[in-house]
């Protein structure tokens, strides 16, 4: 089965209701606070349920794996439901561990009074299509811990404030998604925070203004979000966070090039393996840029490339203000000729 985060509380509610919790499940932790909080959830459920035993494993490519099926075939001397937390600490496990990952999902399901956690953090689209990883798929649940995006952070946040019996004007909800957007633990403590400063009450501008800091943290992913969705606002608070945090430029100009040359083949009508994630926004990206337009902002990757590496290039000077200007560029394009 997959799983939302946001839908796993209501699932955990069925479990606890039928008495049986099912032998595997895969948290995608892309988002730590919201992998944490699963992490939390099941171990939770599982207590209610029972289980008192837990083993905790860290494995990863060079990792000796049979530990997995140690823990999986030992029997407990007072015979206690056991709960098994692997935490895979590379991008995969190798052949070994492929291997005996792919025997464990197999196994762990004839096996009474034991559940298997699994948590994966740098698990990307082309992984999920390895064999192991469908074989855990196929017999677990997969819960989806993904970054909540720009367009759903108020929603995330008006939810947070429900369940502390508070809620915020519009102005204070923007305010807040601005002061904390990229940052959803740092966003927890500062509604925490609130909580405590403010009981049960709907908050206003100026108490939010007083009490929450500026602990927004930005990536490319948050850029290519911001260029897709045409927030030209947005692109330039993203570039100037990136910059003050000394992002990596050839990781950020890689991302936006793929971005560029996905649009320009959908523009052309050529076949391109677009990740579904992408999609939408590649596709919003040609609603407002010609191929031509496209292709000249290709090229300007290349410039900015070269002057990322200390290269001299014409007419361009300050790398971070060249890549502001392109992605503003991107984002605001006055009309497709």
């Amino acid at each position: 089965m997959n799983i939302k985060s946001e839908d796993l509380s209501k699932i955990l509610t069925q479990v606890q209701k039928s008495g049986h919790l099912d032998p595997i499940w895969i948290i995608l932790g892309e988002e730590p606070l919201l992998a944490q909080e699963a992490g939390d959830a099941l171990r939770s459920t599982a207590s209610e349920l029972g289980y008192s035993e837990r083993t905790v494993l860290a494995l990863g490519a060079n990792s000796d794996w049979s530990v997995l099926m140690d823990a999986l075939t030992s029997v407990s001397l007072f015979d206690e439901k056991k709960i098994i937390e692997v935490r895979l600490i590379s991008s995969g496990p190798g052949v070994k561990g492929s291997k005996t990952l792919t025997e464990f999902s197999k196994m762990a399901p004839s096996l009474k009074g034991i559940v298997t956690f699994f948590h994966l953090t740098q698990v990307d689209y082309a992984t999920q299509k390895t064999a192991w990883f469908k074989a855990l798929a196929t017999y677990g649940n997969v819960i989806s811990c993904q970054p909540v995006s720009r367009n759903l952070y108020p929603r995330w946040i008006s939810n947070r404030l429900r369940q502390q019996k508070q809620s915020m004007s519009m102005e204070a909800l923007n305010f807040f998604a601005e002061q904390t957007e990229g940052n959803l633990l740092a966003a927890k403590q500062e509604l925490m925070k609130l909580s405590l400063l403010y009981p049960q009450k709907e908050l206003t501008l100026q108490e939010v203004e007083n009490s929450v800091m500026n602990v927004s943290r930005y990536g490319v992913e948050d850029l290519i979000e911001a260029i897709g969705m045409g927030d030209v606002a947005r692109v330039g608070r993203t570039v100037s966070g990136m910059q003050a945090e000394d992002e990596p430029l050839p990781f950020i100009l890689m991302r936006l090039s793929s971005l560029i040359r996905d649009a320009i083949a959908v523009s052309e009508n050529r076949q391109a393996p677009i990740m579904p994630s992408m999609r939408m926004h590649v596709s919003k990206l040609v609603g407002r840029c010609s191929s031509k337009k496209l292709t000249n902002a290709l090229d300007r990757c290349a410039d900015l490339d070269r002057l990322a590496k200390g290269l001299t290039v014409n007419n361009r000077g300050d790398v971070w203000a060249e890549l502001r200007s392109l992605c503003i560029f991107l984002a605001h394009v006055p009309n497709r000729n």
